[in-house]
């Protein structure tokens, strides 16, 4: 009998055996203790200070390691990182993989998937591995982080001594190995510095976003860390999924059924990663002292968490040996790990599957499995999996336009922004203490987009990336549109446009957007700005007025020369605008929340731009209002940090069915208990996975995936953290 872990198709048999076997196997092969059943998976996971992943990157060897000195990394990207280094670093690169953010790429994808099937299309045949399974995520995954795509094939060798999965035609010596390392560092580096003045739509750009935002502090050799593991992750886990997926569904008579549409797609996608991740497990290293799986545990104890296990588990999956597309599941499946470490790239990974099952569909008529399913070979067993090769066979096709080949642009090329247009500054003007209104003309002489009260646009601070701001001019001038500008004490975006833009200058602006609408027709309407926040309450006044409402302005500042359109707000709008000076009145505040409780609440409706102190005031002043009585634009982030739980209810919008979710539950097991089977990689508000559409309510965000601007709108929330801030939430589900 073969020693356990050895033989690569035996190895759910192997981990089947050390599920069913008391305390943790010890395993050489995979150098370690194997933790193989789901709970215990989960609690290594979920307590990464007691478990720690410093052992999934190995040290450089002697002979490198001087040579690699402040020239690469010696950690990886994150896998290797304990806190509280791992969550600052993943912090420069979440909100670049949320789910929606990434569907921008997906003509991008799809142009690579049809140009590699372009090369073989007309044989019949091939070895689906390395004639498209490697090189399509490699090209595409390239094009993403910001590298050259012509140079796809020489990033991919150079990754080689990582273990990255690209063979060079030739055999390479150690040497030379290590140089390809080195000059591919140094390559990045210089993107990294081109990059830090000429932002594109990359990965290395938006780091550089968040780096100039505040939003993470980062030395630009952690920057250049992040990249190549990326690139190399990004590819490999997502060639290994689709071979060994495409093998699994041929033989099982599941192709047609699973290419029915992008939901069959998606679903299949998930039980695969259920049956046979790419991902067997990883290594950690105990650190403390602990009980794990029935074992006392000491301090540098070798642990192999073995995921491909966890997702086998038949106390959490039914009949877990067996593929099943319409399995519904209470329970995540391990397929990217969990936790802090959970896949970074999995929202990425997911995309990349289902349109790359899309194409192969449109292109290949009556794919048959080649390669006998059973004679199948896999790389010996470590940390990854995935065949060696899979021949796969197809009737070539009789005409040219087989599979209604899309026409697009090169993969090469990245598709372009539909709302992106340039706009001329046509007018500047100081309209407060530091604030300055800017208005736009568009450049091309079209008229500008239609917009309604309330809404924004994104405008581009040169290398601070973009900015949201309310437009404040008049939706029925089709001519130009204005927003203003608060100078503040960074030296940021504010300062950049203060003091760099300047009359004609063209600016790249995105838009407009609107969260933050306002809806006539209420009996009673009462309008509350706080400095800045007179912006978007501006054309909403003025609409009010129009209509014949009955509404009241409450507008607030410190100072009355730092309080922008003072004198419009109050000349137009006479006994109906409230202006409330700090300075005029000794230092006293208007106490807003004592006005609104005064009010009646039926046929109600506040709209309230102030700072997020005086905001949670008002929320608490209506806490037993209809949730629809308040809408709100914040000027940031709320934080969250100590928030104690409190119960709410969820209503699903769809169904209607209402649930409740105690203190100790979270949204996303509350709704998957209830059968709504949404996705979530590492249940702890980093990936993106779970994000969900809010219909109503006001969210409490825990995650660090969303932007500032984007936790204001309050329109999704990551259900795996996040919670409510007052006592029912709706969403987009049924």
């Amino acid at each position: 009998m073969a020693c356990p872990f050895s033989d690569s198709r035996r190895l759910f048999v192997d981990l089947a055996f050390s599920r069913d076997s008391e305390g943790f196997q010890f395993s050489e092969k995979l150098g370690g203790y194997v933790v193989s059943r789901y709970d215990d998976i989960v609690s290594v996971l979920d307590r990464p200070e007691l478990f720690s992943s410093r052992p999934t990157v190995p040290e450089f060897p002697p002979m490198v390691r001087d040579l690699f000195a402040n020239k690469v990394p010696d950690k990886g990207t994150l896998l290797a990182h304990d806190n509280p280094d791992h969550d600052r670093l993943r912090k420069s690169v979440a909100s670049f993989f949320v789910p929606r953010r990434l569907e921008r790429f997906e003509p991008m994808l799809r142009a690579a998937a049809h140009d590699q099937i372009d090369k073989f299309v007309d044989s019949g045949s091939v070895e689906i591995k390395s004639q498209f399974a490697l090189p399509v995520p490699l090209r595409c995954i390239v094009v993403v982080a910001g590298l050259d795509p012509a140079r796809w094939e020489w990033i991919g060798r150079c990754l080689a001594l990582f273990g990255g999965i690209t063979k060079s035609e030739e055999e390479l010596s150690i040497q030379q190995r290590v140089q390809d390392v080195l000059d591919l560092h140094a390559y990045i580096a210089g993107v990294i510095e081109d990059r830090r003045n000429d932002r594109k739509d990359d990965l290395i750009s938006h780091i550089w976003n968040e780096r100039d935002a505040g939003v993470v502090e980062l030395t630009d050799f952690e920057h250049l860390s992040m990249i190549p593991g990326l690139v190399l992750a990004g590819h490999e886990t997502t060639t290994n999924v689709l071979s060994m997926g495409i093998a699994h569904l041929l033989h099982h008579g599941l192709w047609e059924r699973v290419s029915e549409s992008d939901a069959t797609r998606s679903a299949a996608i998930e039980e695969l990663l259920r049956y046979e991740s790419a991902i067997t497990g990883m290594p950690r290293l105990v650190t403390t002292e602990t009980k794990s799986g029935g074992m006392t545990l000491q301090p540098g104890d070798k642990l192999f968490v073995a995921y491909n296990s966890g997702s086998r588990d038949s106390t959490k999956f039914e009949n877990p040996d067996e593929i099943d597309i319409d399995r519904r599941s209470k329970t995540q499946h391990l397929g990217f790990g969990r936790g802090v470490h959970a896949c970074l790239g999995a929202p990425f990974a997911r995309l990349l599957l289902r349109t790359e099952l899309k194409v192969l569909r449109e292109r290949l008529p009556q794919l048959r499995l080649e390669t006998p399913y059973e004679k199948i070979k896999y790389s010996e067993v470590h940390e990854g999996r995935g065949p060696e090769a899979v021949r796969i066979s197809w009737d070539p096709p009789t005409h040219h336009d087989i599979g209604s080949r899309v026409q697009s642009n090169s993969a090469t090329k990245m598709a372009a922004r539909p709302h992106d247009q340039n706009m001329t500054v046509s007018e500047i003007c100081q309209v407060a203490t530091d604030v300055m209104q800017i208005t736009l003309r568009p450049t091309a002489g079209s008229g500008t987009p239609r917009w309604a009260p309330g809404a924004h646009i994104d405008v581009k601070a040169g290398p601070f990336g973009f900015r949201q701001y309310s437009i404040c001019s008049s939706p029925d001038d089709r001519d130009s549109l204005a927003f203003a500008v608060l100078k503040t004490n960074d030296t940021g975006a504010s300062h950049f446009i203060h003091n760099s833009v300047k009359h004609n200058l063209e600016l790249t602006v995105r838009g407009p957007r609107n969260n933050f609408s306002f809806e006539p027709g209420s009996r009673r309407t009462v309008f509350v700005a706080g400095g800045i926040g007179i912006t978007p309450i501006k054309p909403m006044a003025a609409e009010a007025k129009a209509r014949g409402e009955d509404y009241t302005i409450i507008y607030l500042g410190r100072k009355r020369d730092s309080m922008a359109f003072v004198e419009a707000m109050t000349g137009e709008h006479a006994n109906r605008c409230i202006t409330w000076v700090t300075e005029e009145h000794r230092g006293q505040r208007f106490d807003v929340s004592r006005y609104i409780r005064s009010l009646d609440t039926e046929g109600l409706r506040v709209y309230c731009c102030v700072p997020e102190a005086l905001l949670q005031d008002v929320e608490k002043s209506l806490n037993n209002a209809p949730p629809d009585v308040l809408r709100l634009e914040r000027f940031a982030m709320p934080s969250e940090s100590g928030t104690k739980n409190t119960a709410f209810e969820v209503v699903l919008g769809r169904s209607g069915k209402v649930l409740r979710v105690p203190e100790d539950k979270s949204i996303l097991d509350v709704i998957n208990d209830a059968g709504a089977g949404v996705m979530s990689t590492c249940n702890k508000g980093l990936c993106g996975t779970c994000e969900v559409r809010v219909l109503d309510g006001l969210p409490e965000h825990r995650d660090a995936v969303l932007t500032p601007a984007e936790r204001a709108e309050g329109t999704t929330i990551m259900i795996c953290v996040s919670r409510c801030r007052g006592s029912k939430l709706v969403l987009d589900l049924w």
